[in-house]
Formats: C-alpha cells, structure tokens, sequence
C-alpha cells in the first residue's frame, strides 16, 4: 500500500520544551539524539503498548514453578485418578434435544445497528503535554515537552470511516461523524491524550519517564472487553501523533521505508489512527488479541510472540500461524507486530474475530445446568448452535473459501473450592475446536476467579489443558482438532489457592465460550458473494492511493 494521502494543510510537527529548565538548559539537539539513541528500529517495537490488556499479577508474591508444581499434584490427579472409570450415558446414549438457549446479546441484530461516532473534535485542543522529573531518579526540577497534535482534515476523516465500514462491512454496525442525538452508541475518541479527555480508560499517546526518556507508545486503549457487546455504549482513546515525534527524531523513513515529507506524515497519523481505532473498537466488543493468530488451526504465530512459556502450562503446540501479522488484532506482544505494520500493512479481521463478532449477533447462550454434573456420567450435554460467518479475510489461505462455523456460549459458575463442571460436546473427525474460560477478562463480570480448562476424550483420557492464557489467569484451549469422530469432555474447574492468601480466586462466574469450525472449498454462490467483497475492498485501497 502506498501513503500519498495528501493534506497540504499539514506542517510537520516540532517538539518543543516547556517549563522549569529551559531549552538551552536543556538542550534541544541533545534530548533529540538521546531519544534516537533508545528508540532504534530494533528497539521501537517493545515500546509499543496496550495497556487495556488485562495481565495476571496475582502471582507476583508465589513462584511460576510453586503454582507448577501445585498443579501437577493433588487437583490434577484427582480428575485423573478418581477410582475406576464410570461407563459415560453421553457416549452411550447420544445427545438429547431439547437444549434451551437464549441470545448471545442485546446488541446488533437484536436492537439495530451497533453506532459508532468517531469524534475528532472533543479531545483535540491543538497540543497536548508530557511532564517528568529532570533526571531518571526523579529528582531535579519538573520539565514539560509539548507535542502538537495532528488536526485531521475532512478527507482524512472521511478516509477513517470509510476504512471502519470496510472493516466492519460484514457485521451490523454504523460508523457516523456526527454525534447521534439519542440512542446509545460507542465513541472512539481521536486525539484523546491527556488525562480526563476521551473515554475513561486514560490518555493514549507517548509515555515520558523521569529524565525524559521515553518509554512507550499507546496508539490505543479501550475502555472495556465486553464479550458478546452486551454494552453498546463502550468507548476508546486513540493516539497517531507519534509519527509526527519519529520524524523529529530522524527515523521515520527507516521505520516505515516512506519519505519523511508532511504529506506521508500525515498520511502515516491518518491511518494509525484507523487501524488502531478498528483495533481498540473491537476490543470493546470482546475482541482479544489472540483473535489475531492465523490461519486459524495452525497455532501460534510463525514470529515466536507470544513465546511458549507465556502459557501455563507451557504450549507445545503447533507455530504455524504465519498471517497473524496481517490481522487487525494483532499487537506487538501478542503476534510480533513490527512497530510500523498498522501504516505499511493494510491489515483486516481473521476467522477467528469474523467468528467472535457474529456471535454478538447471531449467537445463543445456555446455562449450566442446576443438576449434577461433576463427572463423565452426568456431564452436560451441550449442542453448538450454526453461526453463518462472513469471509473476512482479504488474502490467505482461507481467503477463498467457505467457513462452517457452530459455537455456543455457556453461562456457569465455580462456588466451591475442587468443584468440577464437565460439559459434553460431538465432534468429527478434522473438527477445529476452540474453547475460552472468559472471566477475568470479561468486564461483565464482578465475580471473577482463576480458570483451569480440561479436555478429555470420550475414554475418558486426557487430551490438553490450559490454566492461564498468555494476557491473563483466564484459560484458552485454541486449536484443538479432532481426530476421531465422537464425543469429548470440557471440565471446569478453579484453581485451588487454599493457603496461599489468594482463596478469593478459587470460586467465581465464567462463561465457557466454545466454537467448532470446518474450512471448506466455496460453492459456487459464494465465489460471486466473495467477488463483490473484493470490489469493497478494492475500492478502499483506491480511496488510499
């Protein structure tokens, strides 16, 4: 793609210094060589945040390998060892009918389009400020750099929506550059990048620690993960002014490979900001990072983020993902994203966030069931219910092809320490399933505890498991494909904290988000569906050109 998006308005951005020590003091060349020297091309990418990702610190006060070994004994035999195995009635006797099930969400379909305003005005005052301590031990007098920010033209505005529709085109929802006078509606806030402006989420933007080094950068952050959109009101704060900064610095060009003129500037805070708004937006209906990884089946990414032993336990899967860069959900800690891949790569939803964002509309929710189903015997049987997915992909391997998607969400909960939820699925031969304890990450969710995600076969033999996820305590079985034809088992279960001074982990809500796909060859209907797509498509990159 290239970036000749042109506003000749633009002027290219200054840094300027403000406050106690003045510019001489200072010394402006200096500051400058200083922050070219720690932000390299090499380095940039580590700088880059998403601090709405929510991390697991609760273990910071025990040992990885303490909570290792804690798992390897005790609560993990007792699921294995249990006495002799007891003869399943779901393998015996089938699935039942008669599930009951309600919508997955009050959202898009069910109450109209989900609107999205996308405000360029409200936070943007022309500048915006970073104030730190003279030296890094943060002593010294206070000092202020002030930054100006990007004003963006009507045509840039318009080039952002358009790029959000594109993005969106094959769910219900409504992107407006105007504040809507009633209803209720998201906002993603341009130029949100000091403290109380924008969503409530914080300020986006540079990062500036003591002695003036800066630390990191937040294109964006959004207010919330709202699995399954259930609050159609979710905001965030969006940030591209640092382009301007990077050019200052005399890097621009080697990050990006463009020209360091005002017009690619401009276009490179342009579509950041796009990209990034589309990114933050569909974190604030349930989107996680790993909804990046693909082609879905295939693992983790081919870039080796997030490493391996990032996950509890360690992941010994497969490392085949090699589109995850290509995908919107993509970050630098969760797929190895370079620090220029949201201006130089015209990036756009995987299987997995097509899968997700039709379950907030077209998706159904069961409850566990109030009956025993603590064991193979008496596990629950649940249905997945078909979802009719949009091709998202513009390129890959699945780009041409059809997805069979089912899913279902069940609403459960873990009241007692070593209390066990088995649930029942079918599957086939090939299957791809994928399973999330969605629970501390789910802003829905005041009652929130420290998942542990069993998967066993239809012998009752165990398959994988999954404690913690790479972001979080919550736990994700990804990728899991059949290889027979039959029945397997989904076991719930929290982790068990007794003694350790967390025991208000061990017990809370969860939904077990479940979906099984199938990629198939497109009929021929859908090649014409699909060609159409690619006219948008196409259209969206002339729009660019």
């Amino acid at each position: 793609m290239t970036m000749d998006f042109h506003d000749t308005t633009s002027k290219i951005k200054k840094v300027a210094l403000l406050g106690a020590i003045s510019v001489v003091a200072m010394g402006a060349p200096a500051y400058a060589t200083t922050l070219g020297t720690m932000l390299s091309v090499d380095d940039l990418n580590s700088l880059v945040t998403h601090t709405h990702s929510t991390t697991c610190s609760h273990w910071q006060n025990a040992p990885m390998s303490q909570k290792e070994q804690m798992l390897s004994g005790g609560r993990f035999d007792t699921i294995i060892q249990s006495g002799a195995p007891v003869a399943s009635s779901v393998v015996a006797d089938g699935f039942a009918d008669g599930q009951v099930s309600r919508p997955a969400s009050t959202g898009a379909n069910a109450s109209g389009p989900q609107v999205v305003y996308l405000d360029f005005d409200s936070a943007t005052t022309g500048t915006y400020s970073r104030t730190f301590k003279e030296n890094a031990d943060g002593t010294g007098a206070d000092v202020t750099l002030e930054f100006d920010e990007h004003i963006y033209t009507q045509a840039e505005r318009e080039y952002i929506q358009q790029r959000f529709q594109a993005d969106y085109a094959g769910f219900n929802y409504q992107f407006v550059l105007e504040a809507p006078e009633d209803g209720v509606y998201g906002t993603m806030f341009f130029n949100a990048n000091m403290p109380g402006e924008g969503a409530s989420s914080g300020p986006a933007g540079i990062n500036v620690a003591d002695g003036g080094t800066i630390t990191s950068v937040t294109f964006g952050i959004a207010e919330s993960i709202d699995f399954r959109n259930l609050n159609r009101g979710d905001n965030a704060n969006i940030d591209g002014n640092a382009w301007a900064i990077l050019s200052d610095l005399g890097i621009f060009t080697a990050l990006t490979g463009l020209a360091d003129t005002p017009e690619n500037i401009a276009a490179a805070a342009t579509i950041q900001s796009a990209q990034t708004g589309a990114h933050e937006l569909g974190h604030t209906v349930g989107l996680r990072h790993y909804e990046a990884w693909g082609p879905i089946g295939e693992g983790l990414p081919t870039t080796g983020t997030p490493p391996d032993d990032a996950f509890l336990p360690t992941y010994t899967g497969p490392r085949n993902a090699d589109e995850t860069t290509l995908h919107l959900m993509g970050s630098g800690y969760s797929a190895g994203l370079s620090f220029a891949d949201s201006v130089v790569t015209d990036r756009f939803f995987s299987e997995r966030s097509a899968i997700k964002l039709t379950f907030n509309e077209q998706g159904q929710v069961v409850d566990e069931t109030d009956g025993d189903h603590s064991w193979f015997d008496t596990a629950q049987e649940v249905k997945l219910e078909k979802l009719v997915v949009p091709n998202t992909l513009v390129e890959g391997d699945n780009a041409n092809k059809r997805w069979l998607v089912d899913a279902i969400s069940i609403e459960g909960s873990i009241s007692e320490i070593e209390q066990l939820d088995f649930y029942a699925f079918e599957g086939e031969e090939g299957d791809i399933f994928n399973l999330e304890v969605i629970s501390l990450v789910n802003w829905n969710n005041d009652d929130f505890f420290d998942s542990i995600l069993y998967i066993f076969d239809e012998d009752m033999n165990l398959i994988t498991y999954s404690d913690d996820e790479f972001e979080s305590p919550d736990s994700f079985v990804f990728d899991f494909i059949m290889d027979y034809t039959g029945i397997f088992y989904a076991v719930v279960s929290g982790f068990d904290y007794t003694g350790t001074g967390f025991d208000e982990w061990s017990t809370g809500n969860y939904q077990l988000f479940v979906t099984r796909t199938v990629v198939s060859a497109p009929a021929a209907g859908l090649l014409l569906a699909m060609g159409l797509g690619f006219l948008v498509r196409a259209r969206r990159k002339k729009f660019a050109n």
